[in-house]
């Protein structure tokens, strides 16, 4: 049995430079998957999402998928349709060859009525053996477009309208059937395995037999592939932290030349490190010790020695969106005093340089002020004058 992990999901996204934030389209078939999960925690941007040929018992862990167009899950092992409600965007949705049965139709439907499904493809389930599949499935869900593939007419979307009263009453009576024969068939199988228990014949197709068949298939593959190619199964072993003696290894494995400042900050020691701002930030693990930080991108160790101690739960790690620059602020257990007055000194002369620069620009605005205060009098003087020379003198 395989699981959806993070490894698993970069390997599977290489044709996206193995980033999963904006990935929208990933194939996971034939890999003995037999749960969903993690999806809705790397890929939320998913719009294409292929799962087949898997042993998957349950639709989960999907609802925060809000871009998720299409959905295949074609050969699992699914006997109810869920979990799909708030895929507001999913419009077609594949499940050829699974075990929806007539007992779990209606709660299926249920569902469905909830979603925007546009294309449905049930074929290969129990539940499309019974002669009024069809139409029940298209006068319960209004929005679908075609179902296994045949277009779904406006007269027979009218006909499956009026026949859905009656087709609900002989769904009751299918169903009772349907239990009824699958009592029978576990009678028979329990008998047949007391009277011959070391027999190999035919079996009937159900979960339990389709999910056993794949991992005996699976554990056959993977038993040539070692024979094969036994170098593929070795662990790979990661650069250790510590050297022999016990000191801490420096190392820059990605070419990265990270750069630790101690002097421009009395408070703080700086780790600065250029990542390539395309490369997804879960491809970086970031480790800060008392005495040294370590950095792994894709697997490759950079590890510096400090000079100072620091705090290594107060320190502050930041990425930026334009660069994709690496920046660990760390805060020193014992900050340098010198450094400190420094600091301190040059914080009051540029508070002192900026008040002169406030006061001589004050001094500079009011002198501008009196210099128009000035000329709106000598305007207004002219004006007066200019009005009296025009006004003619009474005889």
């Amino acid at each position: 049995m395989s699981r959806i992990t993070q490894e698993l999901l970069r390997k599977r996204a290489e044709h996206n430079e193995m980033m999963l934030t904006n990935l929208e389209e990933i194939s996971i078939h034939q890999e003995e998957i037999v749960k969903i999960e993690n999806l809705d925690v790397y890929c939320r941007h998913l719009k294409i999402l292929l799962l087949q040929n898997n042993i998957i018992e349950k639709i989960e862990n999907l609802n925060k998928l809000r871009e998720l167009e299409y959905l295949n899950l074609a050969l699992n092992n699914i006997k109810l349709i869920e979990g799909i409600e708030n895929c507001e965007s999913l419009m077609k949705l594949d499940l050829t060859v699974n075990f929806v049965d007539l007992q779990n139709l209606e709660k299926s439907i249920q569902c469905l009525q909830k979603c925007r499904l546009k294309e449905l493809y049930l074929t290969g389930n129990p539940c499309t053996d019974w002669k009024g599949y069809r139409d029940y499935v298209i006068g319960q869900v209004d929005s679908l477009h075609s179902l296994d593939g045949k277009e779904i007419t406006h007269t027979e979307r009218i006909k499956a309208k009026q026949l859905l009263p009656q087709l609900q009453k002989e769904l009751i009576y299918a169903i009772e059937e349907e239990k009824i024969k699958e009592e029978q068939r576990m009678h028979e199988e329990k008998i047949r395995k007391e009277m011959n228990p070391d027999s190999e014949d035919k079996v009937a197709y159900t979960p339990e037999t389709r999910k056993e068949m794949c991992l005996r298939q699976a554990k056959e593959k993977e038993d040539k592939e070692r024979q094969r190619n036994p170098d593929k199964f070795k662990v790979k072993q990661e650069t250790p932290l510590y050297m022999n003696d016990g000191r801490i290894r420096q190392c820059d494995e990605g070419g990265y030349k990270p750069i630790v400042n101690n002097w421009e900050d009395p408070e703080n020691v700086t780790f600065k490190m250029n990542i390539p701002k395309y490369l997804d930030t879960s491809l970086i693990q970031v480790n800060v010790n008392p005495t040294y930080v370590s950095v792994r991108v894709k697997g490759k160790l950079t590890q510096i020695r400090l000079d100072e101690e620091v705090f290594a739960e107060k320190s502050k790690i930041q990425r930026s969106e334009i660069t994709g620059e690496l920046v660990i602020t760390m805060p020193k257990v014992s900050p340098n005093e010198i450094l400190k007055q420094i600091a301190e000194r040059k914080k009051k002369e540029e508070q002192q340089k900026q008040q002169e620069q406030i006061k001589q620009q004050e001094m500079k605005q009011k002198q501008e002020k009196q210099n128009l205060d000035m000329l709106i009098q000598k305007a207004q003087a002219k004006l007066t004058q200019q009005i009296d020379d025009d006004i003619p003198d009474l005889e």
